[in-house]
């Protein structure tokens, strides 16, 4: 007689079957199926019941289970003796030898069903990944059934567990793409224990995770999220130092596209990282963002100490290429937009440095800038108040050709050209009051304000045409034949009152108070009129950065 066996048996139950079938509930069904049917349909049910209740009760010998597990059992020792046709083993095991045995036979069939890694992983993570989870399903589908009924789902589900975490880890060594690293840790926090894969052996139940040991799944996911990690931060760092080689290889922006090529990119390189993460959970996205925006930042400090010594280089030039001074403002607003807009997970100093280095990045170029604007401005000033011609124009000329009108950036043009626009006012009158009219006279005609107004209206129109937002900072110029022409005091008052009301430059009374000197009203006339202000109190109210860098 065939000898069975049952795993977990102590070694006095040792002529008890190897495995013995536990279905008192199939046993229970079978008795209750017997009662008070007398129809054949209820007749046939209670056959197959007892069919399979009596399939389940036969015992399984050690050369079975190997057939059912596709595997020889030849190189698993379950003891010495066998029956006389070498159909079964005659155990002489203790309990645990036998648990081993049986452990052992399905560890090998688990083994040469998992499917082999690829020899070019990098491309074919995907479809091996597919291959194990079909191969896994299949399995645990097929041997469920019979595994559960003979006690034995616990022990095949925990070595598909293992081997499962095993072949992750192996793959883990060879992924180098931060695509592929997605790929993997999706799949073992969305896969891994899903009812779709080790759920296969249980499908009408929701624990099957019960059976597994969850402190493998936990350490295979950190390393899965450190690798993703590690190769994010490489591969973003590489990304970003491609960006600024390609910057620092660009003579000129000649096309729209040049011009916001780097911030396009960067934000791209930033945002496809982050969105790939996102695919997954919210911690892993937030942690692959604060890596990102770590080596922003990096990036952010080398740019900024690389175009700091670009932008001077330029200002020192005869002709300054204005065009690098608008991308890089163009780059830094773009930039740091993007930060502030998708900084609410990321660590509040992190944030604060990147913006705050782009921020005085900013402040560089537009002061660079505006030196350069200041420049040829007071060049063309000096000619303009001291020589006998009328050649204003020439100076609005300069202005439309060292400012591209471009289309792509209209926001930062019209910053510019606003800045640029209340500059040339204010050298333009700064000018003016320290000009003798007889003089003006001379090299103007006899209506000085007239000449003023028309020069105040060209200026508005070129600039406004370039950058249509713009202020209108002209104001006080365009009421300075008003002013020249008032010779009753009263009058007068209600004049600089209206010029105040209307004025929106930052030194407004101080502007005030040298044009009624340069009308040539006395130190006590001046005063008065002053007084006579609905705010005649001298406000101390700070004044426009870039007049620090201009003399009056």
């Amino acid at each position: 007689m065939v000898k069975r066996w049952k795993l977990g048996r102590r070694s006095n139950d040792s002529r008890r079957p190897l495995i013995e079938n536990n279905n008192n509930d199939i046993q229970e069904g079978g008795d209750q199926a017997g009662e008070g049917y007398d129809n054949p349909s209820a007749q046939n049910t209670f056959n197959t019941i007892e069919e399979q209740r009596l399939q389940f009760e036969r015992d399984l010998t050690f050369q079975e289970l190997a057939e059912l597990l596709k595997v020889a059992p030849d190189t698993i020792s379950v003891g010495s003796d066998t029956s006389e046709n070498g159909s079964c083993c005659a155990i002489r095991n203790s309990g645990q030898e036998k648990q081993q045995s049986v452990v052992q036979l399905i560890q090998r069939s688990v083994y040469q069903h998992f499917p082999t890694p690829p020899a070019e992983l990098d491309k074919n993570l995907q479809r091996h990944l597919l291959e194990v989870e079909t191969a896994v399903h299949t399995e645990l589908a097929r041997l469920a059934p019979l595994f559960k009924s003979k006690g034995l789902i616990g022990y095949l589900l925990d070595c598909y567990h293992r081997q499962i975490s095993d072949h992750l880890h192996g793959l883990l060594q060879h992924i180098s793409t931060s695509k592929n690293s997605f790929m993997l840790l999706k799949w073992v926090l969305h896969t891994y224990l899903s009812q779709d894969l080790l759920g296969a052996a249980s499908p009408q139940e929701v624990d099957h995770i019960k059976d597994v040991d969850l402190m493998l799944f936990t350490e295979l996911a950190a390393k899965a999220k450190d690798k993703l990690l590690e190769i994010v931060q490489k591969e973003v760092s590489a990304s970003l130092e491609k960006i600024l080689q390609n910057e620092r290889s660009q003579e000129g922006c000649d096309s729209d596209e040049a011009f916001i090529q780097m911030n396009v990119d960067t934000i791209q390189c930033i945002d496809a990282m982050y969105k790939g993460a996102q695919t997954i959970n919210k911690t892993v996205s937030d942690r692959v963002q604060d890596v990102c925006f770590q080596e922003l930042l990096v990036f952010v400090r080398r740019y900024n100490t690389e175009q700091t010594e670009i932008l001077r280089k330029q200002t020192d030039k005869a002709e300054p290429d204005i065009i690098h001074f608008l991308k890089t403002l163009q780059t830094c607003g773009a930039l740091k937009q993007h930060v502030q807009t998708k900084s609410k997970d990321i660590k509040t100093s992190l944030v604060k440095d990147t913006v705050e280095t782009l921020q005085e990045m900013e402040d560089l170029t537009l002061k660079l800038l505006l030196e350069i604007v200041a420049d040829f401005t007071e060049s063309h000033l000096k000619k303009y108040f001291k020589k006998e011609n009328k050649q204003f124009f020439l100076l609005t000329e300069e202005v439309k050709t060292r400012f591209p009108k471009l289309l792509c950036c209209q926001d930062v043009l019209e910053r510019v050209m606003d800045e640029t626009y209340e500059l040339i006012i204010h050298l333009y009158f700064k000018n003016l009051v320290q000009s003798n009219q007889s003089k003006l006279r001379r090299c103007w005609g006899s209506n000085v304000g007239q000449q003023v107004t028309q020069d105040a209206e060209l200026l508005h129109h070129i600039i406004s045409d370039m950058a249509p937002g713009v202020k209108q900072w002209n104001l006080i110029l365009l009421k300075i034949t008003e002013t020249l022409e008032c010779e009753d005091n009263d009058a007068l008052k209600i004049v600089v009152a209206s010029m105040q009301q209307k004025c929106i430059t930052k030194s407004c009374r101080k502007d005030l108070e040298l044009l009624l000197r340069w009308k040539g009203l006395s130190k006590r006339e001046v005063r008065e009129v002053l007084e006579a202000l609905p705010d005649h109190q001298p406000k101390h109210g700070s004044v426009s950065w870039y007049r620090c860098f201009i003399c009056c």
